[in-house]
């Protein structure tokens, strides 16, 4: 497959900026470097890279809400369904009544207890501590889960939903911050160590390669690839939590709290409802990709499950390794053996299918093929190269990205190290190398640049006795410059001060927004834009917020609208910036109604926030949320208020709340 961009999306069509852009990849990142001051820059970003042109194509596709872009399942294309054919695929899985059922309303506030009680006995038992209590419980409003799905558009499109129009998707549910999310995480933190402690285990493509490379495979012997189909929405529950109190009896830790693991386990897999397109629902069969302990949760079931079912075979494979769900191994029985092999594993579990391959020369296996070389009948030793499925596209990042001038170098050096530790011959590394480098040219890789990454890839840097302080930003022109004077002067100022002796500065980068930040959604938007509220002039969301006095920067992790209720919200004055905190159990815009009352009528004169704004002016009223959760009380609402307001130093006379 040669294209980056699918276009299956009826009566929709890209322009050729569209185009351009989305073929670039979703990694890639508009140069969005600009600030008022920087008229000269924003001239050159124009001239030099139609910058005006990306960002007015980049802005109708984020405006398009007819359409869905996703990445594929497999490989780097970008996918463009209509929104008629995203929900329609999305609607087919979800009436599967085998896996979901549709709820009246979400669960998850009801939730928050039930995990909250067994944290606070954890607590008490004293497995965690108050601290760690207290990041388990989350201090901001847990949200809705989220389903989407990936498009597999590497099945044969004769074999789609809809033949040629609609492909199967893969379904995720986005797990980020909702009641369960950081519990998931404690869960895989002692699953995670016992997920690896089976024979047949495979980290990753280098382990796997390492232990291949050991192996002694009599010529007449057969190669086979098992692949688990949809592994993770076809674990029963029961079963898997067996599986999981298994493992705990078999590697017993005393400080490891077994019961109520398990019970957080039970609550992570029973209760995981999620919304789509404004409507409820509730897993009921295996678990969730997206879940933080699910790749752990899958290869203890797994474990347990070749365990029973490979006991059961009278004969079985000279070598047999697994990766989660894609098992490897070599046969050196019969045809007829092997096939009875297959059945014993295939109806061993009802909910677990296999799909399998098998050939007597060679097999692709993670992104390797394994094969028989010249020399194997002599040495009986395996060769490995570099497979490249059907799907890649080899869309790597497009050389006029938004990146510091390092990560290009460094991208390339890691794919080709990676070719390098997989391929067993030098002619199949150069293979690789020659179908990785027709790639980059297309998007704006220089020969000499390629060659000179394929010279030096192999050198290792002198790494330095210091210790490295990183100076971590967001990547622009201006951290850059700033960056390099503090990296130049850092030893002047170790001298002068007397600190840190014996380190040295690195620069770390954070990336700005890509593509696939602005185009790729969890949730599906309505196709209307929501009206915007009376009070949308004044109201703001803001990521960052700042003490005035001491200039200590504070980070907004939620996001709020004048609906928003049961919070912490900031008013601040848009001519000199003076703040005030307050709370409320209604929401904003009840509160800033009261506030405007009191401004316009002169009420309530006595408070400092009244004086400054009948002064100011009511049109400089600005109002924010800090912080929100539905389920706190008066008196937690009213302690995280004392809180903000000490941290942003608000009281009179630095700020307008009152002393």
């Amino acid at each position: 497959m040669s294209q980056n961009v699918i276009v299956l999306a009826e009566n929709f069509k890209l322009s050729k900026a569209q185009f351009d852009l989305l073929n670039r990849g979703l990694t890639f990142i508009p140069t969005l470097d600009i600030h008022k001051d920087q008229k000269g820059r924003l001239q050159f970003d124009i001239q030099e890279y139609h910058r005006k042109i990306q960002l007015a194509a980049l802005r109708e596709l984020m405006r398009n809400r007819h359409i869905v872009i996703k990445p594929a399942d497999k490989g780097s294309v970008v996918v463009i369904l209509s929104r008629q054919q995203y929900i329609a695929e999305v609607s087919r899985q979800l009436e599967d009544n085998m896996y979901y059922k549709k709820l009246e309303e979400p669960i998850y506030l009801e939730t928050v207890p039930m995990v909250h009680d067994i944290l606070d006995k954890l607590k008490r038992k004293k497995f965690i501590t108050g601290n760690q209590n207290k990041y388990l419980k989350g201090e901001i409003e847990p949200r809705s889960r989220r389903f989407y799905i990936l498009p597999k558009v590497h099945k044969a499109p004769e074999k789609w939903t809809v033949p040629y129009r609609i492909p199967p998707g893969r379904p995720i549910v986005s797990d980020c911050d909702s009641e369960t999310y950081r519990t998931a995480e404690y869960v895989d933190y002692f699953l995670n160590p016992l997920s690896v402690k089976h024979t047949s285990y495979v980290k990753d493509t280098y382990h796997f390669i390492d232990i291949v490379r050991n192996l002694s495979v009599p010529p007449d012997s057969l190669f086979f690839t098992i692949d688990i189909d949809s592994l993770y929405t076809n674990i029963d529950t029961t079963a898997g939590l067996v599986a999981v109190q298994r493992v705990f009896q078999k590697y017993p830790d005393k400080r490891r709290p077994d019961k109520q693991i398990l019970e957080l386990l039970e609550i992570n897999l029973n209760r995981n409802d999620f919304e789509f397109n404004g409507e409820f629902y509730l897993q009921i069969k295996g678990t969730a990709m997206g879940k933080k302990f699910a790749p752990a949760y899958a290869n203890i079931f797994m474990a347990n499950w070749e365990e029973e079912a490979l006991a059961k075979c009278p004969i079985k494979p000279l070598h047999y390794l697994r990766y989660l769900d894609d098992i490897w191994g070599i046969w050196t029985g019969t045809m007829e053996q092997f096939e009875g092999f297959i059945h014993i594993l295939n109806t061993h579990d009802p909910s677990i299918k296999l799909k399998y391959n098998k050939h007597q020369q060679c097999i692709d296996f993670l992104d390797t093929t394994v094969y028989k070389g010249q020399l194997h009948s002599q040495t009986h030793k395996l060769d490995i190269k570099v497979y490249f499925k059907e799907t890649d596209t080899h869309a790597l990042l497009f050389k006029t990205s938004f990146h510091p001038q390092h990560t290009y170098r460094g991208l390339i050096k890691s794919q080709l190290i990676r070719f390098w530790r997989i391929c067993t011959q030098e002619e199949d590394f150069r293979g690789a190398v020659t179908i990785l480098f027709a790639a980059l040219r297309k998007r704006g890789y220089s020969r000499s640049f390629l060659r000179g990454c394929l010279k030096s890839f192999r050198l290792q840097k002198s790494k330095g006795q210091k210790e490295m302080v990183p100076l971590i930003t967001t990547f622009s022109s201006v951290s850059t410059r700033v960056n390099h004077k503090i990296k130049n002067n850092f030893q002047t100022f170790i001298q002068n001060e007397g600190l840190l002796p014996d380190h040295r500065v690195i620069l770390a980068y954070r990336r700005n927004k890509n593509l696939k930040d602005f185009l790729v959604h969890a949730k599906l938007k309505p196709v209307q834009e929501i009206k915007k509220h009376q009070l949308a002039k004044q109201f703001c969301n803001l990521k960052y917020i700042r003490n005035k006095t001491n200039k200590r920067i504070f980070e907004i992790q939620q996001r709020f609208s004048p609906h928003s209720a049961n919070c912490v919200y900031l008013i601040f004055c848009a001519k000199c910036g003076k703040q005030y905190v307050g709370e409320t159990k209604h929401s904003i815009s009840t509160r800033m109604i009261q506030h405007r009352y009191n401004i316009r009528n002169q009420k309530a004169i006595h408070t400092v926030i009244v004086r400054h704004f009948i002064l100011h002016g009511l049109q400089s009223v600005r109002i924010a949320g800090l912080q929100k959760n539905s389920i706190w009380t008066d008196p937690e609402r009213k302690k995280w208020e004392r809180r903000w307001i000490y941290w942003l130093n608000t009281k009179d006379p630095f700020g307008l709340n009152q002393q």
